[in-house]
């Protein structure tokens, strides 16, 4: 009798390992519908995002330095509202164009200007170098790319013109930016109430056309002023 429910055990335990394996080689066909449709989620998740990048750079136009609308709206993204200004031209030492710009600040006691250079990378702009902050306004002011012998590339020249000039004196403020290289050359024209016109140049203006430059530039309006060394800061 033993013998007998031993055998009955025996046998009912190779029928679970039987039905394991069956189960493991041929699963239910909802099993299977089930792994199938689990799979596709799987790979259609995955497939997805990367087909929308690709959709998105594809519908992404190729910038254009002509495209004067463009040009602005890719600047303004960078730049904000703050931008002032925007020049085109050759303003690194390589063959390529890229893009100078001029924001202006006047916010919690901090203003004045800044000169910035924006590169194409990838189709896309990027800010590639920007001045410390400047005396000056871009309001009622000359800004315009110029050439020198000294410079294979096109620098910036900034004149603040009379907007800080009144009947009883005043200052205007002048930039050489040379923007392939980070270096800013200023010049200062001033005059006090009772004093002569006196034009003070940086010291790292060296070159004498640079130097010819900003004095006959200044001469033109005010034939009489005088080179001074020390620079001064007014108080209006």
């Amino acid at each position: 009798m033993k013998f007998f429910q031993l055998f009955r055990k025996e046998l009912k335990l190779s029928s679970n390992k039987l039905f394991y394996f069956k189960t493991i080689l041929h699963p239910p066909q909802k099993f299977q519908r089930a792994s199938l449709l689990l799979i596709f989620t799987f790979v259609l998740s995955a497939l997805i995002p990367s087909c929308s990048d690709k959709k998105e750079d594809e519908q992404k136009p190729n910038f254009s330095f002509t495209d004067s609308v463009m040009v602005n709206s890719e600047t303004k993204k960078i730049l904000g509202d703050k931008l002032k200004f925007i020049l085109i031209g050759n303003f690194d030492k390589d063959s390529l164009q890229e893009i100078a710009a001029g924001i202006e600040l006047n916010e919690n006691n901090v203003w004045g200007i800044k000169f910035v250079l924006l590169e194409l990378q990838d189709n896309q702009l990027v800010k590639k170098y920007e001045t410390s902050l400047l005396d000056g306004s871009f309001k009622e002011s000359l800004v315009k790319k110029i050439k020198f012998p000294k410079f294979k590339h096109e620098v910036i020249y900034y004149n603040s013109e009379d907007y800080f000039w009144g009947s009883g004196g005043g200052e205007v403020f002048a930039y050489i930016i040379n923007l392939a290289e980070n270096e800013t050359f200023y010049a200062h024209l001033f005059s006090e109430s009772r004093r002569p016109v006196e034009l003070f140049l940086s010291k790292n203006i060296t070159e004498p056309d640079l130097k010819k430059f900003f004095i006959s530039s200044f001469k033109k309006d005010y034939p009489e002023l005088k080179l001074t060394s020390d620079d001064v800061s007014l108080e209006f």
